[in-house]
């Protein structure tokens, strides 16, 4: 077709030991910009509205004394007093309006912001390299990343208020500053002083609480996953019939004592901060009234002006205190929104570009697999193993092995679920890794042995679309097939009719082997031309297995099907058998030669043979 595959790919990085990328800081500020302009482009001239009138709100009070006490020393003109006050009530109430009018629509955007990018994990969850998520380090990083965009003071959303508050706050430094230049210059320098004493206490601070949060990150994840077994319904029958509820508490209060001494820690970094804060804000305030107090009896300075020059001193101080502490915060927040750019931006092995063949369903698929191993990430031992293997269009193959041999692991990496760390596969002739992996999915219809059903309609989850893209006759026809039409027809909707509780009460919970035919009919849906079944019937007995096996086998026509099971009583129909031990593929043949060869796998047919004679006499 076009393309010639290599014959060897280069080795799969251990992605769980890349190093964390860097960010830095003016990356971030940039980062989180670029995402307003791409999800709310208003929100930044709202922002600008804002700031120039939370800035106006701070001089009005800063001038106005100074004019109205300057008039009333030297007994100015009632109605010169009252034009002066009323201005400044003016300007007061229309910034006061627009700060109001902006500052709830400010927040719901910045919150709106936050939400799209906790979208972008979860885009990022659904779409990564599926082993990535087996990944402890891939799964630490993402708790980390997490508190990016966990709440409206932090990460993302406070680095956006930060901003908001360094645009307004150095319009009042710039202004603020002019007026303090002309009592004297060096007042600026004392000031600039100590608070960059305070700047460096809290960034100090702030580092420190972010090396003890880090610390605590696979605490977070562990108390996380036991609270939420505690809670998940799926783990209720075992958590009361072995009575797991004092082991589960035992665990959850153990990781809980951790969180806890780890917030005490916190605790005592910002009382030594604080404590230092309270001493450096006594030396400020003693400056300035010591020096203006100064002036008025030695400088003849008016009291007009003591008043100002102190509001200004005043301003100065906490605007340039808040401007660096926004600056702190910022840096700060620059080591959480990196730990969330790093998820975004972990590395996925390249997915292809090509597009499958129009005409593959017509030509059918064959699978050239070549020498292919793998293994898991931080596992030395291998899962699979120079494992080679041609599947025929439109052939029937058993895989069977016992639990641990590497059958699921062979599908995953066939499926590209996985990539292979040594070999390849090829489709019809060309590498896998040709094409598109979104468009390699479409090829299979799969049904693993954990079958996950939705919170949906009974129609969405069989289709695994959008409603208003679903075929709700042929979604009938596909559970008909299945086995499953008589049942939908007691539900009070139909096909429409919610799965589980979750969402809607009248949801309805089906019982393991028709969450089994449901999962059949979701592969029938689907009409994918690879069907695969990984052990979907394992709750079932060898010959329930069997029968179901050989009637959905009646239903997918001529596609190309691999059937997996640890047991044997679904091989016979099957035109040939891989039988998988150890990650590696010891026996290949047809039953009947298997058989002959009197093998491994003649050995556990006659071993399981016996339980098939038992459980049919029982039946």
């Amino acid at each position: 077709m076009g393309h010639e595959p290599q014959n060897e790919p280069k080795s799969q990085p251990e992605l769980q030991s890349l190093p964390k990328p860097k960010y830095s800081v003016w990356s971030t500020v940039a980062f989180v910009v670029q995402s307003i302009w791409e999800y709310d482009r208003w929100l930044l001239g709202l922002a600008a509205l804002q700031a120039a009138s939370s800035a106006l709100q701070q001089f009005v009070p800063m001038l106005m004394p100074k004019y109205v006490i300057d008039q009333v020393t030297t007994h100015g003109q009632p109605g010169t007093i009252m034009a002066i006050v009323m201005v400044s009530g003016l300007i007061l109430f229309i910034t006061g309006s627009i700060n109001s009018t902006t500052s709830n629509s400010l927040m719901n955007r910045f919150v709106c912001v936050r939400l799209r990018l906790i979208a972008c994990s979860g885009r990022k969850f659904m779409t990564t390299d599926f082993q990535n998520l087996e990944d402890p380090a891939v799964l630490d990083l993402s708790q980390k990343g997490d508190r990016a965009c966990s709440d409206n003071a932090h990460g993302v959303e406070g680095v956006m208020h930060r901003l908001l508050s360094l645009f307004g706050g150095g319009i009042v430094l710039v202004g603020t500053s002019a007026v303090i230049t002309t009592l004297h210059p060096l007042m600026l320098v004392a000031i600039g002083a100590l608070l960059a004493t305070n700047f460096l206490l809290s960034s100090r601070a702030r580092h420190q609480d972010k090396q003890v949060n880090d610390a605590l990150a696979k605490t977070y994840r562990k108390s996380n996953y036991i609270l939420g077994v505690m809670r998940d319904f799926s783990f209720g029958k075992d958590l009361r019939l072995f009575g797991m509820k004092d082991f589960l508490l035992d665990r959850y209060h153990q990781e809980q004592a951790q969180l806890f001494a780890g917030g005490v820690k916190i605790l005592r970094i910002w009382l030594r901060r604080n404590n230092a804060l309270a001493v450096t804000s006594l030396l400020q305030e003693g400056i300035l009234y010591a020096w203006l107090c100064w002036r008025v009896i030695a400088g003849g300075m008016s009291i007009g002006d003591f008043t100002m020059y102190a509001a200004a001193i005043r301003t100065f101080s906490g605007a340039l205190g808040s401007f660096l502490d926004d600056i702190s915060h910022i840096r700060l927040q620059n080591e959480v929104i990196s730990d969330f750019r790093a998820f975004l931006d972990y590395p996925d092995t390249p997915s292809g570009s090509e597009k499958l063949p129009a005409n593959l369903a017509e030509q059918g698929c064959s699978f050239t697999v070549e020498n292919i191993s793998f293994r898991y990430p931080g596992r030395q031992e291998y899962a699979l193993k120079n494992v080679s293997i041609q599947i025929h269009a439109g052939e029937r193959l058993a895989i069977v092995g016992l639990n641990g041999a590497g059958k699921t692991t062979f599908i995953k990496l066939l499926t590209r679920l996985y990539e292979p760390e040594e070999g390849r596969i090829l489709l019809n002739g060309v590498d896998v890794r040709t094409y598109d992996r979104r468009e390699y999915y479409r090829l299979f219809s799969v049904v693993f042995q954990e079958i996950q059903l939705f919170a949906f309609t009974v129609a969405e989850n069989v289709s695994m679309k959008e409603y208003d893209k679903t075929d709700p006759d042929r979604v009938k026809t596909c559970l008909e097939k299945a086995g499953l039409g008589s049942k939908i027809l007691t539900l009070p909707k139909g096909i429409d009719t919610s799965v589980l509780k979750v969402i809607d009460e009248g949801g309805v919970e089906f019982s393991g082997g028709e969450n089994q035919k449901l999962a059949l009919a979701r592969a029938l849906y689907k009409e994918g031309p690879v069907v695969i079944l990984d052990e979907p019937t394992a709750a079932l007995d060898a010959l329930a297995e069997a029968k179901l096996y050989s009637e959905f086998d009646a239903l997918i026509g001529k596609r190309t099907a691999i059937y997996i099971s640890h047991r044997l009583a679904s091989t016979r129909f099957c035109d040939r058998v891989a039988v998988f031990e150890g990650g590696q593929i010891i026996e290949m043949g047809t039953h009947d030669q298997l058989m002959a060869k009197g093998g491994r796998y003649a050995e556990l047919f006659s071993i399981q043979a016996t339980y098939y004679s038992e459980e049919a006499q029982t039946a």
